[in-house]
């Protein structure tokens, strides 16, 4: 492993951002916008103050392309400010002197700052550290580091024994706008689609010689290790053309433990060239019965991670697709 310390202003930054030369997508990183607004204003406040802020760790890609791997807030934060139609700061923030001058900052946009602000925002100086022959292993150690000391959350740990093609395949799929619709923001912020995602390849790929019917944690590691040798690209358009189906524009109030489930009976669906129509119809009757449907709620009561419980939900959903 090996890096340079790179020095770039805060507006070339996010104009390489714009450019795509800076990446946020990276399997030991959230989402963006998991920042409040709070915090978003207290970094841009610190970037006008003495205040250093933390540096940007990226890995190279390609010759053209850096993959964040740490600071992907900061990095999108900045960048939202900066557009036109970017956050307001927080209306509590103090007012701010740069050469002798005092200017308000709270409640306003980037536009609405003075010249000298913007000035200083402009030509602040953000640090990247750019790595290259960075392994997974590496990228592991620093986070412990960074962290005190604190281990890998189970997210993080999950996607560290991916390899590179599984993760694009589960990035891709979680990125699907259907998920917006049927998580809350709190699961979505937490990447509860990526699982949700593994559980319904799981389910794609059991038969009568692979059973990946428990969802526990650690059958899960497993299965992604396997997957990575049997990759179906037949079955992840398959599935992609079910999340396409199923997008409907509305949200959908369905819970998390039912998502694969369904996203599973849609596939058999298509494989098995029954009448999407009808399936979707059978799951917005799902969702609206729910409550009332007691013999599915007692499924989910035999436990949600367990084989044998997982398995009874699948047999209910191969009834569903098979009386189309």
């Amino acid at each position: 492993m090996d890096y340079v310390v790179k020095r770039q202003s805060a507006k070339n930054f996010t104009k390489d951002i714009a450019k795509g030369k800076y990446s946020m997508k990276h399997k030991f990183q959230r989402q963006e916008n998991q920042w409040n607004n709070r915090q978003k204003s207290l970094l841009i406040d610190s970037m006008l103050r003495p205040y250093p802020i933390d540096p940007v760790r990226c890995e190279v890609e390609t010759d053209d392309v850096r993959r964040i791997f740490d600071g992907v807030q900061r990095a999108t934060t900045v960048r939202d400010f900066f557009k036109e139609d970017g956050f307001r700061l927080a209306k509590d923030l103090k007012p701010v002197t740069i050469d002798g001058e005092v200017y308000e900052i709270a409640g306003k946009k980037y536009v609405q700052l003075d010249e000298a602000v913007q000035d200083k925002l402009n030509d602040y100086e953000m640090t990247i550290y750019v790595f290259t022959d960075c392994t997974e292993a590496d990228i592991r150690e620093m986070f412990t580091r960074q962290n005190n000391g604190k281990p890998l959350n189970n997210t993080q740990k999950r996607t560290a024994i991916e390899s590179e093609k599984v993760s694009d395949v589960i990035f891709s799929l979680a990125d699907h706008e259907f998920f917006e619709k049927v998580l809350s923001a709190a699961q979505y912020k937490k990447d509860v689609q990526r699982d949700l995602i593994r559980e319904t390849l799981m389910l794609i790929n059991t038969d009568e010689e692979n059973d990946f019917t428990s969802f526990r944690a650690k059958d899960i590691d497993s299965f992604v290790v396997w997957y990575d040798e049997n990759i179906n690209a037949a079955d992840i358009s398959t599935l992609t053309d079910v999340l396409d189906a199923l997008n409907t524009g509305d949200t959908i109030k369905v819970k998390s433990t039912s998502i694969p489930m369904i996203l599973y009976g849609g596939y058999k669906c298509l494989k098995d060239s029954k009448d999407f129509r009808k399936f979707s119809a059978a799951v917005d009757e799902f969702i609206e019965n729910y409550d009332s449907n007691e013999e599915y709620k007692q499924l989910v009561q035999s436990g949600t991670t367990s084989s044998a419980g997982v398995k009874a939900r699948l047999q209910y959903w191969n009834n569903v697709v098979e009386n189309l």
